[in-house]
């Protein structure tokens, strides 16, 4: 399969009736729903991203923050001058015959229930990335796509973008010959939380239906919108949140499907007695694969001196007659004397289509969106540049180093499939633990 990708250029479980509306004429527009669309997250762009692509029709935005509904219903209205409706619970978006696909931006912890529910409710689904929140959800989401043949697309953007493809392409010609090894990064600077204390539940948050498939807890301050990113119960931490892009590119570049050694080391490093104290804030991960080839990707979260490259993000692939930077937006080629022998770039600026500090490459999400929307069109999963498997395979790496980081050992995994082996540290963090009546 990972060859295929290589070369292309370009409450309570629930049953749900594959009651997918019929599609007309080729031309006509796909009709999409927008889960998580507050104006501070990836929804939101997403969801402009989707009306810049063109082709398509918000028809629902989804959220269990009654302010941010009203704020993405308000913004589509501005943009297209027609006001979509408004929903809390996804179920009742996913039951609908006038919804073509769902776009899922909520939190980790919802993207692999989201998208089988869509998926068996006979829709489209554009999942954010990870998609996954532990590998038994991978094993999930293949076995629900075969059995629907739903079109599934990851937000992995530079999966679509030209510059990604133009590069590749240059790749595959051997310009740097075989690519033995990549080296990944991602640098910010979070500040500290704070303790995030227990508090009273918001007038405009449904806190139940926010937690969805994770074991309930108390209401806890400064959680929603973002920081729940650094809880075990509803997020995975630096790595499978960021690191997944440049692994992702690194994967495709090379060839390769999963890993069969992987470690890692890091820790809470740059503040005491804070809120966030359950993922790493510095991290470095490697993974090894079947062929001896090696990626690595170090996250720190916490810092400011000058990142590799001056670039905050990258991913650098070095091959027997030279190396390849992949930056937040562009890509050049060196040769092994270290001369710049390529280099792309976004031709078109980011569009008039406003978007936010979550989005720094804009029109590659663009590019992304447009072909998400071609494939529903369509009807053709096939087409999508980021497809299951391959999401499932590059969100399992994160996975697999963040297992190997809490057990500190090394974790052995399958290369075909990526489960992990018998006898491999890690067992017991495979699957995750759901609320009673959420189970997958």
């Amino acid at each position: 399969m990972n060859r295929r990708e290589f070369i292309k250029v370009g409450a309570g479980t629930m049953a749900f009736a594959a009651a997918g509306r019929v599609f007309g004429a080729p031309s006509e527009r796909v009709r999409l729903a927008v889960m998580g669309c507050h104006p501070k997250g990836r929804g939101f762009a997403l969801m402009q991203a989707a009306i810049q692509a063109g082709g398509a029709e918000i028809a629902v935005v989804c959220d269990v923050d009654s302010r941010a509904r009203e704020a993405a219903a308000a913004k589509v209205q501005e943009l297209t001058g027609r006001k979509p409706d408004m929903a809390c619970d996804v179920r009742d978006v996913v039951g609908r015959n006038d919804v073509d696909g769902l776009i899922c931006a909520a939190p980790d912890h919802w993207h692999a229930t989201a998208a089988i529910w869509a998926m068996k409710a006979g829709k489209a689904i554009y999942v954010e990335k990870p998609c996954t929140f532990c590998g038994a959800e991978g094993e999930a989401l293949l076995k629900v796509q075969q059995e629907t043949n739903a079109v599934f697309e990851m937000g992995s953007q530079r999966r679509s973008a030209t510059v990604s493809l133009q590069a590749m392409e240059a790749l595959r010609s051997g310009v740097i010959g075989k690519i033995h090894n990549s080296r990944c990064w991602y640098q910010t600077h979070r500040k500290p939380l704070g303790p995030c204390p227990a508090a009273a539940i918001p007038e405009w948050l449904d806190w139940d239906r926010w937690q969805g498939p994770a074991p309930r807890t108390a209401y806890r301050d400064g959680i929603v919108h973002y920081n729940w990113h650094w809880f075990k119960n509803w997020g995975t931490g630096e790595c499978p949140n960021n690191a997944v892009h440049f692994i992702d590119l690194a994967r495709w570049a090379m060839g390769v499907d999963n890993p069969v050694r992987t470690t890692s080391l890091g820790g809470r490093l740059y503040a005491e007695n804070d809120g966030w104290n359950e993922w790493p804030d510095t991290q470095t991960c490697v993974w090894q694969f079947a062929g001896g080839e090696l990626v690595t990707w170090e996250g720190t979260s916490c810092q400011t001196y000058p990142p590799p490259f001056n670039s905050w993000s990258g991913c650098l692939l070095q091959g027997d007659k030279g190396s390849c930077f992949f930056g937040p937006s562009d890509c050049t080629i060196f040769n092994e004397k270290g001369k710049q022998i390529g280099h792309w770039e976004p031709s078109v600026k980011a569009s008039s289509v406003e978007t936010n500090n979550v989005d720094p490459t804009k029109l590659a999400t663009v590019e992304h969106m447009a072909n998400f929307i071609r494939c529903v069109r369509e009807r053709n999963p096939a087409g999508c540049n980021q497809p299951v498997a391959s999401g499932v395979a590059s969100s399992l790496m994160g996975h697999l180093a963040n297992i190997a980081w809490r057990t500190g050992q090394v974790v052995l995994s399958d290369a075909k499939t990526g489960r992990l082996l018998a006898g491999s540290p890690g067992q017991e963090l495979w699957g995750r633990a759901y609320e009673k009546g959420w189970e997958m």
